[in-house]
């Protein structure tokens, strides 16, 4: 009889889209299995379409911590009866989920005190942090599974219905097909990675008046009124924000359309390596070695000098002149010169 895995999938766009080589690769180390993702419903158009899953199960994305989530999402797979479950969040809810639901063989990284709630606890690789995410979580599935499978980088393929569905919102911004813009994640979730609307300003205007160049700036529904702050400080019709105008999908194929994207290490950075747009990355609080996007076309800005870099931390805890210096230090012309640099090749 076939196995029946599932598989819970990270709670974050980027962190989902570093699983992809992992759960793509899932029925090459369990032939004859059949796949299915727990996935917040919010993050789920990721996987839709892909041929090596047969089904996703959503779930809202408030259940994807704490106790009343333990619960929540029992009720949504304790009737499927899987045989092996891979849990790739670190968290102690997310290993719970799976044993109270009779999920035969649980698999996970050993943290957060669940080691007795995983049949096969492994233990992570030492240094902490010395392996990049996406190899992290394929490598769970070929160290548990003992197969020999080739690790190759996150791609989302985008389907030509997916590519029309980007190009109606462009389209609806006045960018029509084949035309250049630059699409740029302007605001970060996490305090200590802001880079700054006034930055993402001036970028905007040099990008506009130096190399005649559209902008579209992208981000979360939450981040609409930084976005209309940067269009208008840009003066420019050459600029739309499009931040909470687009799914998921939209979103990739939007970027995928783009000469380049322009941003934090992000979900939407992740997005534009795994959708083969070139890319340049202001990296500073995050780790690249652990987390930046994976693409042999990157641009990453990067003060290694600085003692406090990749310090983790989502809030800066220094004061005065060292406060937030790993992005202050990170000029408009550095972002200018990685950009001509990436113009220069095409």
């Amino acid at each position: 009889m076939s196995k029946k895995i599932v598989i819970r999938t990270p709670n974050h766009l980027g962190d989902c889209v570093l699983a992809l080589p992992m759960i793509n690769e899932t029925r090459e180390a369990y032939p004859g299995a059949t796949l299915s993702l727990l996935v917040p419903e919010k993050l789920s158009e990721l996987y839709e379409n892909n041929k090596a899953i047969d089904s996703l199960i959503k779930f809202p994305g408030q259940y994807a911590h704490g106790l009343a989530g333990v619960f929540k999402l029992r009720e949504f797979i304790k009737d499927k009866e899987f045989d092996i479950g891979y849990v790739l969040p670190p968290s102690f809810s997310s290993a719970s989920v799976f044993k109270l639901s009779g999920v035969k063989e649980r698999i996970g990284y050993i943290a957060d005190g669940r080691r007795l709630l995983l049949t096969k606890p492994l233990p992570l690789p030492t240094p902490i942090n010395s392996c990049h995410r996406s190899e992290l979580y394929f490598n769970l599935l070929k160290r548990s599974a003992d197969v020999e499978l080739e690790f190759h980088k996150p791609k989302l393929f985008l389907s030509d219905d997916d590519i029309a569905d980007g190009q109606k919102v462009l389209n609806d911004f006045g960018i029509n097909a084949g035309e250049e813009f630059v699409a740029i994640a302007f605001r970060a979730v996490g305090e200590s990675r802001r880079w700054g609307a006034e930055n993402y300003t001036e970028l905007t205007k040099r990008l506009i008046s130096e190399s005649d160049i559209k902008v579209v700036l992208i981000g979360r529904g939450e981040d609409r009124i930084e976005g209309d702050k940067i269009s208008a400080g840009a003066g420019s019709t050459k600029v739309s924000n499009l931040a909470g105008k687009t799914g998921v999908r939209e979103l990739a194929s939007i970027i995928s359309q783009a000469f380049a994207f322009i941003g934090n290490d992000s979900g939407a950075a992740h997005l534009a390596a795994a959708v083969g747009t070139q890319i340049v990355v202001l990296s500073g609080a995050d780790d690249p070695k652990e987390t930046s996007p994976l693409s042999s076309r990157k641009k990453l800005i990067y003060l290694s000098n600085l003692e406090c870099i990749s310090c983790l931390k989502n809030k800066c805890e220094l004061k005065g002149d060292l406060f937030m210096q790993c992005m202050k230090g990170i000029t408009v012309d550095m972002v200018i010169q990685r950009f001509l640099e990436l113009r220069s090749v095409n």
